[in-house]
């Protein structure tokens, strides 16, 4: 589909662009978010950018896969490594932080689930517990680039494609080398996220509250999303790890049956939301324009920007989830 707003081939692009126009609020948890991923972490550049840049081939997103970030390139990070991340057997060639960043990556994206015991173990022995945690909220955060590839923004930089990031001295590693796990529902407000600096918590818990706030999305259509977003992951109504994955104030406001029907819905009960939101965690590329312009006539390019944006928020923060906890 085409930009959903007029652009120039000078105009910037992507999530940031989309989120200034419609939510300077979002824009500024985002960028918070961002900055401390690159700042108040404990992972090397060089693993972030790595991580980023995997994500971005894995969902296609031509803008991010054409950039590249100095602080990484600063770190030793080279166009060979990045040429062979999505190559398994290449990964020898990659230092143990990189490669075990990148079957994180490869679990979040493509098998969201938790990898085998022995291999959790080791992943967090070299990461530690918090670069376990600061690897997947970087899949989370890189996943804006779903919004762009959604809505038409999805183009290369112009010029070099190279942003100026300045490294920064890394907080210190976490003695904690054990698999994190989650106190409770990733998508309930009060939800805390075990083993990370406070301004990676920080952004996350002010835009779960936004989702459940009614702004964007009726509390009942947020309920039935999350329902929804699980059934498409797989998870059986029955399966523990629903636990994590829908808050009980969820399942108190949407009908699992009643969710899977959603088709036969009418306008007002959210069928236009509900068809965005499987064709954004199935195939956010896929994005047809019959539903984004029904969207768009009803809540206006602004509130299409910030439905499709909380919704991808529900897709990223349940994969977390079942990447820490579901049994393989």
């Amino acid at each position: 589909m085409s930009s959903i707003l007029p652009a120039t081939g000078t105009d910037p692009v992507g999530a940031a662009a989309l989120l200034g126009h419609a939510d300077p609020v979002e824009l500024e948890r985002f960028t918070a978010l961002e900055d401390a991923i690159w700042g108040q972490g404990t992972l090397t550049p060089a693993v972030i950018e790595i991580v980023r840049l995997h994500c971005a081939r894995v969902r296609g997103c031509e803008f991010c896969k054409a950039v590249r970030y100095t602080a990484a390139i600063d770190d030793g990070l080279t166009e060979a490594q990045i040429a062979q991340t999505d190559v398994p057997a290449a990964r020898r060639e990659f230092s143990a932080g990189q490669s075990a960043a990148l079957t994180l990556v490869d679990h979040f994206l493509r098998d969201p689930r938790k990898p085998d015991e022995e291999r959790a173990a080791e992943i967090a022995g070299i990461l530690g517990t918090s670069g376990v945690m600061e690897v997947l909220i970087g899949c989370c955060a890189f996943a804006s680039a779903e919004l762009r590839i959604a809505l038409g923004e999805n183009r290369e930089p112009h010029g070099s494609g190279v942003v100026e990031r300045a490294g920064r001295d890394r907080a210190a590693r976490s003695s904690a080398t054990a698999w994190p796990v989650l106190e409770g529902p990733i998508l309930d407000p009060d939800m805390s996220l075990p083993g990370v600096a406070p301004g990676l918590a920080r952004p996350i818990h002010e835009r779960v509250t936004a989702l459940w706030s009614g702004r964007d999305l009726s509390p009942e259509l947020v309920a039935a999303c999350i329902i929804r977003s699980a059934q498409l992951l797989g998870v059986a109504p029955d399966d523990p790890v629903n636990e994590y994955l829908v808050p009980p104030k969820a399942a108190h406001l949407a009908d699992v049956d009643g969710v899977r029907n959603w088709p036969t819905w009418s306008t007002e009960q959210g069928r236009n939301e509900m068809a965005l939101a499987e064709q954004l965690w199935v195939d956010p590329a896929g994005v047809d324009a019959a539903i984004t312009e029904s969207l768009e006539s009803a809540l206006g390019v602004d509130g299409l920007i910030r439905v499709a944006w909380n919704l991808i928020l529900i897709g990223q923060l349940q994969r977390l989830a079942l990447v820490l906890h579901r049994e393989p």
